[in-house]
């Protein structure tokens, strides 16, 4: 993937060796310069044979330098800790990413815009043969969506027409019905404040309206000139304020993804679990707690204890209740004599058995 669409316009003027060689010595000779600097060295550093590495070059977008356990300890888990992932520093907050299988590279390639700490990571496609300075940052694939859309232009035939206003190179168009967005995944350039919207002359409507872009998963941006990499209060070139107050980008280029959530959670097993489903209505069912019914029971005080025996299914008789009622008068404590010829006759009086 790395070597078949990187630098594709360089392609298109790509020389033959013996065209590049004449070229380089036609450049050579308009320097001044000794013999021995003119004279290359020949290396073949081609490996044979060796172990296909699947690496991505990467830059986080911060004023300030990260170290690079930092930016390990931050993308490692969101790329799913992929088994064999290898990181190194080649520069200030630059690094190359080395992984053990094409389908972790691709995967972390593909996915929404990373971030260290809600700064923006811009990938390159990487190969080892490339220098510090053919690396270029400048570039950040993200999913954008077209909001409100007439019924009309939701069909399909408009999909990819739509999309190229925002990028000639957009991939991925698709509707979602759910949302009522076109969503699209463009290619950004990170000198470019991030387009608000675009325009749409329709003949049918008879107007030029305007249609807002959101970004999905965007790090943070300036709201005051609409650039990546700093906040407002570090913007090189600041912009004015309304009379309102507000700056000219805000929070509405940032894409909601609470009905993602909502649908998430009515799909999560806690929910079913401790809530009924949407539409339905919620019964609450009675439940009666067996009873123990005991009968023909003959009852036998052994040193102050009931005792029941031949116990057989059935219900409580009646001579049970009342053997049960006597048992609890008997236990009921005598009421205490009122004058105090009485009471200390209570008082000498031992306890009688209960």
């Amino acid at each position: 993937m790395a070597s078949s669409d990187r630098g594709k316009g360089k392609e298109t003027e790509a020389l033959s060796p013996r065209a590049a060689r004449a070229k380089l010595e036609e450049d050579l000779g308009k320097l001044d310069i000794t013999d021995e600097e003119a004279t290359p060295l020949v290396v073949d550093d081609r490996e044979e044979g060796a172990k296909e590495k699947w690496m991505l070059a990467g830059k986080v977008l911060f004023r300030n330098v990260f170290h690079i356990q930092t930016i390990l300890a931050a993308l490692r888990p969101a790329w799913g800790n992929p088994k064999g992932l290898f990181f190194r520093s080649f520069g200030e907050n630059c690094f190359i990413a080395e992984f053990a299988t094409k389908r972790d590279r691709d995967r972390v390639w593909e996915g929404p815009p990373w971030h260290v700490r809600k700064n923006v990571v811009i990938l390159k496609e990487f190969e080892d043969c490339l220098t510090p300075s053919e690396l270029c940052f400048d570039r950040l694939q993200i999913w954008a969506r077209v909001l409100n859309l007439p019924f009309n232009l939701r069909e399909k035939k408009w999909w990819l027409p739509i999309a190229h206003q925002i990028d000639k190179k957009a991939s991925g168009v698709h509707f979602d019905d759910l949302g009522g967005f076109l969503g699209c995944r463009v290619t950004i350039d990170i000198a470019k404040p991030l387009r608000q919207w675009i325009l749409i002359d329709s003949a049918k409507r008879k107007s030029v309206d305007m249609y807002e872009v959101q970004y999905e998963q965007i790090p943070h941006f300036c709201f005051s000139c609409g650039r990546l990499g700093h906040a407002d209060t570090f913007c090189p070139t600041p912009g004015s304020r309304d009379e309102h107050g507000n700056l000219p980008f805000g929070k509405n280029l940032r894409a909601p993804d609470e009905w993602k959530k909502n649908s998430h959670n009515e799909g999560s097993a806690s929910e079913h679990s401790h809530a009924p489903k949407r539409g339905t209505a919620q019964e609450y069912i009675k439940v009666e707690k067996p009873q123990l019914m005991i009968t023909s029971a003959e009852e036998h005080v052994v040193d102050g204890t009931l005792a029941l025996a031949n116990i057989t299914p059935g219900s409580v008789t009646e001579t049970s209740n009342e053997a049960g009622e006597g048992e609890r008068d008997a236990k009921k404590k005598k009421p205490t004599p009122t004058n105090s010829e009485n009471l200390a006759e209570a008082i000498q009086q031992p306890c009688q058995e209960q």
